[in-house]
Order: structure tokens, then sequence, then C-alpha cells
């Protein structure tokens, strides 16, 4: 389920929350018995189980280095910086939108410190079994290991199948049927109340309001971050809830909307989904006659860059092409015809060349990867044609030759 468990994690949380064990707002190192947080300049007591949850407790991106199902992984060597990822301490000011993966190792570390019980084993006792998802767990089994899709590379490569040291950030086996049992849970729909009593209707609230205003990519579907449940308001005023995960061969994703008990929930065993799920919620929103939602109008224009790439490429082809055969642009590179204006413009594209194969490339390609592969291949495609075409500078026909 990659980071679609986060958000089991928030309902474990919150359940702490009901139990008055913890405070949303409660400094989260009050909490923590068996592990000492590491010295950091931000302060942590600005490091809060609500901004955990929302991604704003100003915790470092990245992930952690996974290891084969028969080995376990250990937490604690993952939330110290030694489990070939980042170690779990704010790294910057607390309360802008920064996604964090290490801010979840950490809320797992306090559910187990504060319930004095195996993360696993308390969501199973107070949200899996309660809510009958039957066919969910954390736990590496023959049998799930005989059970398990099969992920794949963008290239259509297979994954071996793999697991990290973070049970609460993306560590969770389940099917379709039991993320919907999830999914539904948080609706007003006739299977109970909100909540279905194993949070209260007003804390699933909680769940659902945003506390910081998102940004990337995660600005195009949503408005805002809740307890990790991301949030958008619809154009008739409802609001749609939403989150994903995204793996080494695997996309899966969930919307809703809570106050028509509206859902859908999308897994895949491909890196190439993204586009897929787009379709998909748009069909489903279309089918179902409720508002658009964020991530189906951005299939409209995720490829838009591509095409002006690609018109961009085609007017520079054509315009080279016509120069060289009506005469008047000739192969002469150091000519003194505009010069400097040749060097900046030929610089500026060799520069934004190489900020995209070294920074642009790896961070549109972890969510888009098939996009970001049409993205290189077209600006490769520009930038090829304009440093020829400033090799064939335009000439006057009255200059001698």
């Amino acid at each position: 389920m990659e980071s679609i468990t986060k958000s089991l994690t928030a309902w474990a949380v919150l359940k702490l929350v009901e139990q008055d064990e913890i405070g949303l707002d409660d400094p989260v190192g009050q909490h923590l018995t068996s592990w000492d947080p590491p010295d950091t300049e931000y302060s942590w007591e600005e490091v809060t189980p609500r901004r955990l949850l929302s991604h704003s407790a100003g915790m470092p991106a990245g992930g952690y280095e996974t290891v084969p199902l028969d080995e376990e992984p250990p937490l604690r060597e993952a939330l110290s910086g030694n489990a070939d990822g980042p170690a779990a301490r704010p790294t910057s000011e607390p309360g802008e939108f920064r996604y964090s993966n290490p801010g979840y190792a950490l809320l797992e570390l306090l559910v187990e410190d504060v319930s004095g019980r195996d993360f696993a084993a308390y969501v199973d006792d107070v949200l899996l079994d309660p809510l009958e998802m039957d066919g969910v767990t954390f736990v590496v089994t023959e049998r799930l290991r005989s059970e398990l899709a099969t992920e794949h590379f963008v290239d259509g490569t297979p994954v071996t199948a793999s697991h990290g040291p973070s049970n609460a950030h993306g560590e969770l086996y389940a099917t379709a049927e039991d993320i919907a049992r999830f999914v539904a849970a948080g609706t007003e729909t006739s299977g109970g109340p909100v909540g279905r009593s194993v949070l209260a209707p007003e804390n699933v609230a909680e769940i659902y309001t945003p506390t910081v205003e998102t940004t990337g990519f995660y600005s195009l579907a949503s408005d805002g971050a809740g307890l990790e449940h991301f949030v958008e308001t619809l154009s008739d005023g409802a609001r749609a809830v939403m989150n994903g995960g995204q793996g080494a061969g695997s996309w899966s994703w969930f919307h809703a909307i809570p106050e028509t008990g509206d859902g859908i929930v999308i897994l895949t065993n491909s890196e190439r989904s993204v586009q897929l799920i787009a379709d998909v919620v748009k069909a489903w929103t279309d089918r179902r006659g409720l508002p658009a939602v964020s991530l189906a109008r951005a299939r409209r224009w995720i490829r838009l860059p591509v095409w002006v790439l690609v018109g961009v490429a085609a007017g520079l082809a054509l315009r080279l092409g016509y120069g060289v055969v009506a005469g008047t642009r000739t192969f002469a590179p150091l000519s003194d015809r505009d010069r400097t204006t040749r060097a900046v413009i030929g610089g500026f594209a060799v520069l934004t060349f190489g900020l995209w194969w070294t920074i642009g490339r790896e961070t549109i390609a972890f969510f888009l990867p098939v996009i970001a592969e049409w993205l290189g291949l077209a600006l490769s495609a520009v930038v090829a044609l304009l440093l020829v075409t400033l090799l064939f500078p335009k000439t006057d026909r009255n200059e001698p030759t």
C-alpha cells in the first residue's frame, strides 16, 4: 500500500488522542521513552503529532533502504539515520509543508512507547479488527509472499519484493476491498456512523481538516494536508479527501467524498500508473455525477509541457531548415554576427539542460516517470536544435563571402 499506510497510522495516533494518552499539540519528545531525539538547531518543542501527521514538522524528506522480506530492519537504527536514510529530526523550521517519511517512523515509535505495544499489534487491535479488515497485515508470512502481486518498474522489469524499517510510513499489505472498508469508515454511509466506533466523528473530522497548504506535486491534487489525508474543497462546497502511495513498481490511490459516501480505491503494480489513476478517477466522478477533482483536471494538461517543447522543437527545425535552403543561414560558428548574444543563449540552453538532468528529471520522475521520460526527450531535441541554429547565424546577402 506504500503511503496509504500513513492514513491508517493517522487513525492509530488519533485513537491515542481519543484515549487521552497524548495531545495532538504535545511536543512529541515528552512521550518518547525508548529513544533520545538527536540534537538539532531547530526546536523539538515544535515537533508535535499534528505537525508530524500533516508533514509540517520540519522533518527531512527521503526514505529508507529496503531489505529482503526475510530480514527485519530495525526501526531505531532508521530513526538515528543508520538505515541509508536521514535521521528523524527537524531540519527546517516547522510550520511549512514538507513531505517526510522519517516523520512517520517517529510516529510509529510514539505509538509503541505510549501504548507499550508493538505498532502492528496495536493497529490490529484498535483499527483492523474492529473494521473487519481481514486481509490487511504488516507481518510477512509465507502465505503473504505467495499472494503478493508482482510489481514492475517503468520499463516493465519485475521488482523484487522488499520492505523497510518503518511499518507506519508504508509497509502495509492489503487488498482493495480492505482499503475500501477503511475509506468507507470515514464517510456518511449506511454501514454505520462516521468512524465506525473506532474513532469519534469529531476526531475523523479532525483528520479531514487541512492543517497546512500543500506544495509541489501534492498541490496538483489537493488544497491542503490534513492528518495524512490530503484535502480539496470541490466546486459545490463538498470536501474531497485522498491519499496515494508510490513505491518501486507500484502506485495506490483512494479518493472519497465523506459527505456523500462516495469513494474509490485504485491499486496498480506498475510505476507507469499515474495517468491511468487520473483517468479512472475522472471516469468515477463523471459516472457518479460528482464535481471534477483536481487530480482529474490535471490529466488534461499533465502532458502540456511535452507538447509545448515538441512545438518549439518543430519551430526551430523549420526555421533552421528554411534559413539554410534560402541561403539566409550558413555554418559560421565563429562569425562576429551576434556572437555575444549567441554565446549567452547557448550557455543558457546548456545550463537548463544540465539542471534538468541533474535535478529536475529526478524530481519529476519520482511521481511521473513516463512524463519525465518524454520531457527529457523533448527538451533534448529543443536544446540540440537551438545549439545547431546558433552555429548557423543569419547572414547578410550583401556581405562578401
